[in-house]
């Protein structure tokens, strides 16, 4: 007897996977819990340097971060294919929580927060770092098992609603890490952080055990030649290349400036304090939210490559009309199609990488395609220097113009992506 369709459309029958439902929650464990993390670290930066070396400390901790993220996602991405991906999560998962109590238990400790010490400092910023190789094993492992659990048919309402968990629990997780900061201390509030993690390793004890490595002959050869079986991918398909080309461009341009620059743009351009800041925030948040909801509710199986491009573009023009707004209403509108776009055109380049790669490479792929995350970080620290002599505004401009050539290049160009159905 057939199953009834689910009067909720794709993410109902979505739903009705219990392997798929146990991988949602370890995506709201994270994104509940990852931001106490992200905001200790930076907290205990800006207050265990003086002012006037809080900027360049910061950039090297998000640096560092996005180094160490680079230098392993690729890797990470294959380990998720040559072994069976529930026990990739929970190993990583176990020593996520082992690193952060290791970290903690220095937070605790008085001499660190006396007396500025640069070295004291910068050995702090290198175990921060290291958070960056567990979201590097996380990240790819997490989505590519999606395709684990969910028939074709179900993907694009699938990821979606797997991206709209991460973006809706941050923009609840972000303010709460503040409170947290302020009330319990940068220490207790960085070991919650380790909550998440730790009910992810006891979650996926759920998922199916029979399900074994999606590539079993990755295995018997040596890892260098699996991670040249995903660049090879890219090599050979103008689709996924392109997608991820853009993908990579457009979060290194965006948002570097949009995330990393953003604060000084707010007191700089707009004369906006903190709190204005943080109505930034929360309006790129919105329309993340509001994306990923459409998104989940309307699965989008049609003209994917359109789709994609399309909100590319919107994206590059939305950082264009920021970049030329001066009226707070028009700076909130932009940010909040900006926050949107960026989520729409990054769920369409999932959904085209998970359904256009075979399984048993999804892993390299989707570390590949993730890889924009670091790069921004680091690229960041580029598009600081260039604004210090060239000025805020005209790094904007430019942004904006390079997101919008190369997207409108890229459609015209790539006819493969273009007519991607």
């Amino acid at each position: 007897m057939t199953a009834r369709p689910s009067r909720f459309g794709a993410p109902g029958e979505a739903l009705r996977s219990p392997s798929y439902r146990v991988l949602l929650a370890t995506q709201l464990a994270i994104g509940l819990t990852q931001p106490l993390l992200f905001f200790s670290q930076s907290w205990w930066v800006n207050t265990a340097v003086s002012e006037s070396n809080r900027v360049l400390f910061l950039g090297l901790l998000g640096a560092s971060r996005g180094i160490v993220f680079l230098a392993y996602v690729t890797l990470g991405g294959a380990i998720a294919d040559r072994m069976p991906r529930r026990k990739v999560v929970q190993y990583s998962s176990v020593l996520t929580v082992a690193l952060i109590i290791a970290v903690d238990a220095l937070l605790w400790l008085p001499v660190l927060g006396e007396t500025e010490s640069i070295p004291l400092v910068l050995l702090m910023i290198g175990l921060f770092a290291t958070f960056g190789l567990a979201t590097a094993q996380d990240v790819p492992t997490r989505t590519s098992m999606v395709r684990d659990t969910l028939p074709d048919a179900q993907l694009g309402g699938g990821i979606a609603l797997f991206q709209l968990l991460m973006g809706g629990s941050v923009m609840f997780a972000a303010p709460t890490a503040g409170i947290l900061i302020e009330r319990l201390g940068i220490p207790a509030t960085y070991v919650l952080g380790g909550i998440g993690p730790l009910l992810v390793a006891i979650l996926v004890w759920w998922l199916p055990r029979d399900i074994g490595a999606a590539d079993p002959d990755a295995a018997k050869v040596s890892v260098l030649a699996n991670l040249r079986g995903g660049f090879g991918v890219l090599r050979e398909d103008p689709v996924v290349r392109w997608t991820v080309i853009l993908t990579w461009v457009s979060t290194m341009l965006g948002l570097s400036i949009l995330g990393v620059l953003v604060a000084a743009w707010a007191s700089e351009v707009l004369g906006l304090n903190a709190a204005g800041w943080g109505r930034l925030a929360f309006f790129w948040g919105l329309g993340s939210l509001v994306a990923a909801t459409a998104l989940t509710i309307k699965d989008v199986t049609r003209h994917r490559g359109k789709f994609f491009l399309g909100w590319a573009f919107i994206f590059g023009l939305a950082v264009l009309a920021f970049s030329l707004s001066r009226s707070l209403p028009l700076v909130y509108a932009s940010t909040a199609v900006a926050g949107g776009s960026y989520m729409a055109f990054n769920i369409a380049g999932i959904s085209i990488v998970q359904k256009t790669v075979p399984n048993r490479l999804l892993g390299r792929v989707t570390g590949l395609l993730l890889l924009g995350q670091g790069l921004m970080q680091v690229f960041a620290l580029f598009v600081g220097i260039v604004a210090r002599f060239a000025g805020l505004e005209a790094v904007y401009l430019a942004a904006a113009i390079v997101l919008i050539s190369l997207t409108t290049a890229v459609a015209v160009i790539q006819r493969p992506l273009r007519t991607l159905d």
